[in-house]
C-alpha cells in the first residue's frame, strides 16, 4: 500500500506506518460476597411504554444468568448494561435483597468493542475469550486459571474459556468465577509516537445493597497542616 496513505494503518512518521490494532484484558474475579454461594444476573435499564401516554417510566429487568453458554455476555451502552455478583442467603436490613456487587465495565476511558478480528483469524481462535465481555464459570482451581489457556502463543486453538464453557455447566449457584474481558482499540496518532503516552480503561466493582449506608459517612476527616480551615487565621 501506498507509503503515503496505509490502508490499515497510521502514518506517524515519514516511512512508518503504525498499525491499528486493539489491546484486549480479562481480569478473572473469584468473587466471594458475603459468602461462597453466589449468584449473577444482567441487569438492564428499559423503557416501560405500558404506563401510560406520557411514557417517562424506565427501570431495571434482571435476567439471571444460570449456565454458562447463557453467560457468554457482552456490553451495551444503550441499556446501561451491568452483572450483579448477589449471596441469596444474606439479606440488606434495608433493602431485605440479596447483598450484592455490580461489575460495571468501562469505568475509566470510553467504552470500547470486543476483538475485531474475523472468526477464522488465528488472533480470534487463540483469543476467542476477548470476544466476549463477561463468561462465568464454577471455581476450578487450578484447573482453569488463564482464559487464553495455559500456552496462548503456542498452545492449541480453542483453549481457555471457550472449551470449558462448550460444556454448558450450572452456574445458578455456588462458588463462581467471573471473567470480565475489555481492551482499547487503538488507532495511532503521530503524537503516539515515538513513545505512546497513555491509554485508560477499567471497570469498576461496586456494592449495590451490601451495606446498610454510605460506609464512608462516619470516617474521621483528613488532617493535614498544610489545609486548614481559613476562620481559624482571623
Amino acid at each position: 500500500e501506498s507509503n503515503d496513505d496505509p490502508t490499515h494503518g497510521v502514518l506517524v512518521a515519514p516511512g512508518v506506518n503504525s498499525q491499528i490494532h486493539q489491546h484486549m484484558f480479562c481480569a478473572r474475579l473469584d468473587v466471594a460476597i458475603d459468602g461462597d454461594e453466589n449468584e449473577v444476573s444482567e441487569i438492564d435499564i428499559c423503557s416501560d411504554t405500558s404506563t401510560g401516554s406520557c411514557q417517562n417510566v424506565f427501570g431495571p429487568v434482571t435476567t439471571p444468568l444460570v449456565t454458562e453458554l447463557q453467560a457468554r455476555r457482552v456490553c451495551d451502552s444503550t441499556k446501561a448494561r451491568v452483572w450483579k455478583i448477589s449471596n441469596p442467603s444474606s439479606l440488606n436490613p434495608v433493602t431485605k435483597k440479596p447483598v450484592s456487587y455490580k461489575l460495571i465495565p468501562f469505568t475509566r476511558g470510553p467504552a470500547m468493542p470486543t476483538l475485531l478480528t474475523g472468526p477464522e483469524c488465528a488472533v480470534t481462535k487463540k483469543g476467542e475469550f476477548a470476544t466476549k465481555n463477561l463468561w462465568v464459570t464454577p471455581y476450578n482451581w487450578p484447573n482453569e486459571r488463564w482464559p487464553a489457556g495455559e500456552f496462548t502463543v503456542q498452545g492449541a486453538l480453542g483453549e481457555g474459556l471457550p472449551k470449558w464453557t462448550k460444556d454448558d455447566r450450572d452456574i445458578s449457584s455456588g462458588e463462581l468465577v467471573i471473567w470480565h474481558a475489555f481492551g482499547v482499540v487503538h488507532i495511532p496518532r503521530p503524537e503516539d509516537f515515538p513513545v505512546m503516552p497513555v491509554e485508560h480503561t477499567g471497570f469498576s466493582l461496586k456494592p449495590d445493597g451490601f451495606f446498610a449506608g454510605n460506609p464512608t459517612i462516619d470516617l474521621p476527616p483528613p488532617k493535614s497542616g498544610k489545609s486548614t480551615c481559613c476562620s481559624t487565621k482571623l
